[in-house]
């Protein structure tokens, strides 16, 4: 390392020192004259007074007595003092008495004689010796350039002296500053210079000899701590680059960096196994060599981030073209300047799969898996889109709502993968005879709807053309299919409704659709209907049912009757039926014909269910205490299918009984086959759960549902119930009476109880007591009672005292 004399900091230092020590050397010796200046001066003003002084007796008397002999005594005394340049007296009348002048010489210190105090003075002074004498004037003109000179003399030699002086001071510190601070220094910039910065660990600075202590070690100390810092943190660096290097390798993403022009800064392993072997320093040139596409639009996007300087995150950006493969990628851009350049840091994730993922969960949240028609929540958004269209437009639209008719049936006899395949044909069937705008979808089941926006703007003729369209898809539908080597024939039920009218929405709508389709299938002489004002009168009533539900559980009105449930040999009571009934305070007792069934289908069965269970586990828990219950009589309580499948079902049946203190046996579920089979797994789960505690399980209406052996096998049912429907006619149709002798059959290999419903005359009791432990329920013996009443003729009473 080679530092020019001039910029050394021993040059700094001696010029420094010399300049500093000579400066004040003349400051203080400029202060010194100009003091010894201010003295003398003084001194030569004083020197005057005093040779006036001495010289002014001889000269009043001569102005006394007008002697100008005396005066030019006077005058020739007072010329001996050569600063006097004029000596002058004058009598009383101003005139000249004797006088004495000599030139001024010019002299070197004459110009600084001016500047200082000028080239020269006059003094004057009275010559009067006595109040009445006569006034004469001396007069003393003072040369102040020749009164200077001795002292310009003695300056000059202080100002020599002390500047030789001063410069011999200035080298002596000049050369104390070379031996104890810029040699120590240089040598330890050399040191210093010495460090190799390429080669990690950098070595410590070894210690200045005789310096450890002072400052200069002091530096060296500080110097090796930050060399030691330094080669600490090099070395974490450089693990952290390995990571980083490890982790950008290991990302499945592309990550590299890249300036405006497409210069690459780096890039990862993914970055190089999507280029394959086409990797080189300029991206844009990759991108092009690789025929993609978008490089033209990916070449703009990543210069306007560099020019902008401002980072895009998450943009989605399609790459196609590359190995005849279309990609969809992730975009991340950050800009950063290196070396004052700026460069993007780009991250790519190549999102194909997700998009297609969305894409297909989009494509299953708007459409049906099974047919590839839209799905309710297509059809929903879709009916309110074409709605607003209409009334937008003044124009008018129909909604077709198509129901398949027993196609159940070809689901329980033929199986559901057939009924699925038939579904699929008919479903193409009809998206034939779908044209825009018009939109189709499977709302569930074998239900279909068809929204047909902006038919017309005439009523009649929107009605005409939904009416058309209906009769072809009618005759689509009917025309048979065939699947396995079989022929299947299947009617449909449709049900239209036409859009906009006032107030009408989407809910509405299909409100209407459904009354006017359920109006179809009543009707014995056609199978498609269009919506009429009148009957709405129905939906009406349910909606007031609904409002007359709710009003009433929360007055508690529903409440329960007890049938009960006899020993068809003993003819003893082993058990009871609690039957919901609705005591309405202006209808009296409503039918259940006219609520059980929409309340069943209802949100409101769950809280109504609850309540009975409650009221049935209250009069229990009442007879109970007063010792009236039997330990082994049952109340069998009825439990929907909503009821079955709420997800806390059993949790609220155990709670209500630990409310009570009651034991499980003390109850009885009933269910029915539809109810249980839709989650099979989930049912047998919840009843053995109930089980666990005591409860028994029924399954009512028995032969009225599936009647699958396989179902009933699952079901871990203690108990059958035969449907009234079967009993009624035992005794006077052979069909009827096979199917009961097999259900008890059935049962009774089984090892279940079999109940027998409705039975209502002695003929019927008659037939089942051929049989043994039937369990019989209805009119012939006791009719629904009170549970009042019911306790009154069945429960035992409290022995007397």
């Amino acid at each position: 390392m080679t530092i020019d004399l001039f910029q050394r900091l021993s040059y700094k230092l001696a010029r420094t020192s010399f300049v500093v020590v000579v400066v004040l050397g003349v400051l203080v010796a400029s202060l010194q004259v100009y003091l010894d200046f201010r003295s003398h001066y003084q001194e030569i003003r004083e020197g005057v007074e005093e040779i006036s002084r001495v010289s002014r007796s001889a000269a009043q008397r001569a102005v006394f007595l007008l002697d100008e002999r005396l005066a030019e005594q006077v005058v020739d005394g007072l010329s001996e003092y050569r600063f006097l340049n004029h000596i002058a007296i004058f009598d009383d009348q101003d005139q000249l008495m004797a006088e004495y002048r000599q030139p001024v010489k010019v002299s070197q210190t004459l110009w600084l004689t001016k500047l200082l105090v000028g080239e020269s003075e006059a003094f004057e002074y009275m010559l009067q010796s006595s109040p009445d004498a006569p006034t004469g004037t001396l007069r003393l003109e003072l040369n102040k350039d020749r009164a200077l000179s001795p002292f310009y003399q003695r300056a000059w030699r202080v100002l020599l002296t002390g500047t030789a002086r001063n410069i011999g001071i200035a080298l002596v510190l000049v050369l104390v500053y070379h031996f104890l601070l810029t040699r120590p220094l240089v040598n330890l910039a050399s040191r210093f210079a010495a460090l190799d910065h390429s080669k990690v660990p950098v070595n410590a600075i070894p210690h200045l000899r005789q310096h450890e202590q002072d400052e200069l070690g002091y530096i060296v100390n500080s110097a090796n701590r930050l060399l030691k810092n330094f080669n600490q943190k090099h070395i974490e660096l450089q693990h952290q680059k390995q990571q980083l290097s490890l982790i950008l390798d290991a990302s499945p993403n592309q990550v590299f960096a890249v300036n405006g022009d497409g210069e690459l800064l780096f890039y990862n392993q993914a970055f190089k196994r999507y280029f394959s072997d086409n990797t080189t320093n300029n991206y844009f040139a990759m991108l092009t060599k690789m025929g993609i596409k978008e490089s033209g639009q990916l070449k703009s996007l990543i210069v306007r981030v560099c020019r902008k300087q401002s980072p895009l995150f998450n943009r989605q950006q399609h790459f196609s073209g590359i190995r005849n493969e279309s990609h969809t990628m992730q975009m991340s851009l950050v800009p950063f300047v290196s070396d004052h350049i700026i460069y993007v840091i780009v991250v790519l994730a190549d999102i194909t799969e997700l998009v297609e993922a969305e894409q297909r969960v989009e494509y299953l949240a708007y459409r049906d898996t099974l047919t590839g028609l839209a799905n309710r929540n297509k059809i929903l958004e879709q009916l309110q889109e074409d709605l607003h269209k209409c009334k937008a437009g003044n124009r008018y639209g129909a909604v077709l709502l198509i129901d398949l008719n027993d196609f159940k049936r070809i689901n329980d006899t033929m199986g559901h993968s057939l009924g699925d395949e038939l579904l699929l044909h008919l479903s193409q069937r009809m998206a034939m005879r779908v044209h825009e705008p018009e939109t189709l979808a499977r709302l569930g089941g074998d239900e279909f709807i068809l929204s047909m926006p902006d038919i017309s703007d005439d009523l009649e003729e929107t009605r005409a053309r939904a009416e058309y369209v209906a009769s072809r898809f009618l005759e689509t539908i009917s025309q048979p299919v065939t699947l396995g080597n079989q022929d299947f024939s299947v009617n449909a039920t449709v049900g239209i409704a036409l859009y906009p009218l006032d107030g009408v929405s989407v809910e509405l709508l299909l409100s209407q659709a459904d009354t006017a389709l359920n109006e179809a299938k009543r009707s014995a002489v056609n199978n498609c209907q269009v919506f009429e004002p009148q009957m709405a009168e129905e939906v009406n009533r349910l909606l007031q049912l609904e409002s007359d539900i709710r009003s009433s559980f929360q007055d508690h009105q529903f409440i329960f009757y007890l049938q009960p449930l006899i020993d068809l040999h003993t003819r003893s009571l082993v058990g009871a039926e609690a039957l919901i009934r609705w005591e309405h305070p202006l209808r009296g007792q409503v039918q259940p014909a006219e609520f059980i069934s929409f309340l069943e289908n209802s949100d409101m069965i769950n809280p109504v269910g609850l309540q009975l269970l409650d009221d049935v586990c209250q009069f229990i828990r009442y007879h109970k205490e007063a010792g009236r219950f039997p330990v082994e009589l049952r109340v069998a309580v009825n439990i929907s299918e909503r009821q079955l499948y709420d997800a806390d079902f059993v949790g609220k049946c155990l709670s209500v009984l630990r409310k009570y203190k009651l034991p499980g046996s003390c109850l009885e579920f009933e269910i029915t086959e539809g109810a249980a089979l839709h989650n099979l797994d989930e049912v047998v789960d919840k009843m053995r759960k109930l089980q666990n505690e005591g409860i028994t399980f029924a399954l009512d209406d028995f032969g009225t549902g599936y009647s699958s052996l396989s179902y009933l096998k699952r079901l871990p049912v203690n108990k059958i119930k035969i449907d009234k429907s079967f009993i009624d006619d035992i005794t006077i149709d052979p069909q009827d009476a096979a199917m009961v002798a097999s259900i008890i059959a059935i049962a009774q290999n089984m090892n279940l109880i079999i109940v027998a419903e409705g039975v209502e005359t002695d003929a019927q009791a008659q037939w089942l007591s051929q049989y043994d432990g039937i369990l019989i329920q209805g009119y012939l013996f006791d009719r629904p009672l009170s549970p009042d009443i019911f306790a009154q003729n069945y429960l035992p009473e409290l022995p007397g005292f």
